[in-house]
């Protein structure tokens, strides 16, 4: 039977603060405006360590889309890309990089997540959290008397929360913080031109397998290709136009499938930038041609990879679409 306590932030992170040892890990479990954050702060303030910020959309260390390792008073130290606000369709990725987050951070460490816990796929999301975490506390916070989220059975050791006194915020609330948070760290991002010869990609068809020439498939689709690459009997290509011969071009080249991206939805797409195989910061995709990406990046320092994201900004913020690149 889960343990129950009600109060304000600070009088919850009291009581919990003394079943937390220096070594434990605690894993914070609830819906939207139930306050998880806040009790996050407040825990965070009295046992020190390190938290990963899991909530893509509302986060309060690092940027939005990123699941972000590092503290309230000293920002992100580390980052997990997952490129979209939401883990909605990319709950693997957001899994993954709450798990490497956890496995570099400092103890004792609270991994404070995102809202999403209604319905068959938030609740395995949460539950593979629990399971591959393997915390030594769990805490569930509801808004009334009912939790949002119940746990399979588990040895873990389960306290209920209900918040006195959190604030809710509406859908607009939520998208205007996120428009802001990406104002300001886009502002750091300089122009820099990333040639597809020397660029490398990671996660999609686009920096896997061989170049087609660019000129060759043009005539097979009937259309400008601005970069192809095939990797086994898959292949994609950057177009500008419409395909005039996509099941020719499919046929010639002995294809089972051929993914069409056109330039326009590249143009605004959040990138994760990385260095030595760790996460650098966002960037976003300004313009594609025949040489290569522009992209605004921190500090104009060119990445050694980049990994797309699924969400377009505009350049000053603005959510304006999503995207999905094979």
């Amino acid at each position: 039977m889960a343990a129950a306590c009600q109060g304000t932030a600070e009088e919850v992170a009291e009581r919990l603060a003394g079943r937390v040892d220096p070594q434990d890990l605690v894993l914070l479990i609830g819906g939207v405006d139930t306050g998880k954050t806040t009790l996050a702060r407040a825990l965070h303030a009295r046992l020190g360590g390190e938290v990963v910020d899991a909530d893509l959309g509302q986060s309060a260390i690092g940027p939005p889309t990123v699941i972000s390792l590092g503290t309230y008073a000293h920002g992100m130290r580390d980052g997990y890309f997952v490129g979209d606000t939401t883990p909605r369709g990319h709950l693997l990725p957001a899994v993954c990089g709450a798990v490497l987050m956890a496995s570099r951070a400092k103890r004792p460490t609270l991994v404070d997540t995102d809202g999403y816990v209604a319905g068959p796929a938030g609740r395995s999301y949460k539950g593979a959290l629990v399971e591959l975490l393997r915390p030594d506390l769990v805490v569930l916070l509801k808004r009334d008397e009912t939790p949002s989220f119940s746990l399979p059975r588990s040895r873990v050791e389960v306290v209920c929360v209900r918040l006195v006194g959190v604030r809710r915020k509406d859908r607009e609330a939520r998208a205007r913080t996120r428009t802001h948070a990406f104002r300001e760290y886009l502002a750091q991002g300089e122009e820099v031109k990333l040639p597809w010869g020397d660029l490398r990609i990671e996660g999609s068809l686009l920096g896997m397998g061989e170049v087609i020439p660019a000129e060759e498939f043009s005539k097979l689709l009937g259309c400008q290709v601005v970069l192809a690459r095939r990797c086994g009997d898959e292949a994609i290509a950057v177009i500008e136009g419409r395909p005039l011969s996509v099941a020719a071009a499919k046929c010639f080249l002995r294809l089972s499938s051929l993914y069409l991206v056109q330039t326009r939805d590249l143009a605004g797409l959040l990138v994760g930038c990385f260095r030595d195989g760790r996460f650098t910061g966002l960037g976003r995709v300004v313009e594609v041609d025949e040489e290569g990406l522009t992209v605004a990046v921190p500090g104009g320092v060119p990445p050694e990879a980049l990994r797309l994201g699924s969400l377009r900004l505009s350049s000053t913020g603005e959510e304006i679409g999503r995207v999905t690149i094979p």
